[in-house]
């Protein structure tokens, strides 16, 4: 066994020194595309190809999964039903990419279908009977995050007005005792009393602050926050009580929730050396990153891996300026892509003919930083 998994390792690391020999995974999509593929270009990732063949619904907005899938609860996203956490990472793609088509297209879907006048947003729209009354902290961020910076990039005043909409409503509406809150429900007027941990985007925070839409006690409390999380086991606590003041520790850790930490101090300047450094130990001690394992133990208590895991620990340690690990954490990353051009599922990671959107999201976030990093070329 051991020596079939070094021979699938040296094939992967084959097949990714000749995408970048070639000029990189995007160097020829142009050739790639299918015979109906309405805009083949040559600028685009395997990942943004299979989003926009496979996951875009009739009226823009994102599917969740490629398989159809009846809408079990409201509490839960499925099939075509959209997430207002998928179309803030299609516009953090766009603007990073300098996609000015794609971004402003993307606006509209989100005026249309997501966003209310007073700059609240739905948290997912679709199939659903009922409209959910709740929205998302961490969503509403990085839209108004993508909409401050595409504002800036392409000297666009309506992306600013609307990004600075969307903050006064994560201001008025989130803001509890100073410090920020999950989501708020426009139903009953009811603001959440737990800050999940993740949530701290401090890029956004930023942005909101210079322009004029949170306070500078909240902006710096904010950030003080962040900067001394405390930890147990190594771990960084999941979320935190508002009105009790505690933090809240999961027996069992997802590596996801922990780098959205990592990742959002790295961009504040705040290094993560505990958690970061158990990161590494547990990639060098089984070639893998198992998506959770138990917090005390240390031990993976799953045997998958997760895609979007992947992305996020490579968009860290970029951040971080760890960049042969960052590298490393793509070749793994490659391996759950389908990068066969006759397949009709090219450039998704998609496991018995479905997928998740944010395991095909966050991966092409990351890819592209690396691009734009100079780390693939």
């Amino acid at each position: 066994m051991r020596w079939a998994y070094v021979t699938v390792a040296v094939l992967v690391m084959l097949t990714a020194a000749a995408l970048l020999l070639a000029g990189g995974p995007f160097a020829s999509n142009a050739s790639k595309g299918k015979a109906d593929d309405p805009e083949p270009r040559s600028d685009r990732l395997p990942g943004e190809v299979f989003i926009r063949r496979h996951m875009v619904n009739a009226d823009g907005t994102l599917k969740t999964n490629v398989k159809p899938h009846a809408a079990a609860s409201r509490d839960v996203a499925q099939g075509e039903e959209a997430l207002s956490e998928s179309i803030g990472l299609w516009l953090q793609y766009a603007v990073q990419k300098g996609d000015k088509t794609l971004f402003e297209q993307n606006v509209g879907v989100l005026q249309a279908r997501f966003l209310k006048d007073d700059g609240w947003i739905y948290w997912k729209v679709g199939a659903s009977s009922e409209a959910v009354s709740t929205n998302a902290l961490i969503d509403d961020l990085r839209i108004a995050d993508a909409l401050y910076k595409a504002g800036r990039r392409w000297d666009k005043p309506s992306y600013t007005q609307l990004a600075d909409t969307i903050s006064g409503s994560i201001a008025q509406n989130m803001v509890k005792d100073g410090r920020f809150s999950d989501f708020y429900d426009h139903a009953s007027a009811w603001k959440s009393n737990v800050l999940t941990l993740s949530y701290l985007h401090v890029s956004a925070f930023k942005a909101m602050y210079e322009h004029g839409k949170l306070s500078e006690p909240v902006y710096t409390s904010a950030v003080d926050f962040l900067k001394n999380l405390p930890t147990r086991d190594a771990w960084f606590p999941f979320s935190y009580d508002l009105d009790k003041g505690t933090y809240l520790y999961n027996d069992e850790i997802n590596w996801i929730d922990q780098l959205y930490i990592v990742y959002h101090r790295a961009q504040a300047g705040i290094p993560s050396d505990e958690v970061w450094s158990l990161l590494k130990e547990q990639f060098q001690k089984y070639g893998v990153l198992y998506g959770r394992y138990h917090a005390q133990s240390k031990l993976p208590s799953v045997d998958f891996e997760s895609p979007a895991a992947y992305g996020l620990a490579i968009l860290s340690a970029v951040e971080l300026g760890d960049r042969e690990f960052a590298q490393s954490l793509y070749y793994r990353m490659l391996r759950f892509q389908i990068l066969n051009p006759a397949n009709e599922w090219y450039g998704g990671f998609v496991f018995d003919d479905d997928t998740h959107i944010f395991d095909n999201l966050v991966p092409l976030l990351a890819e592209r930083k690396m691009y734009d990093e100079g780390l693939l070329r």
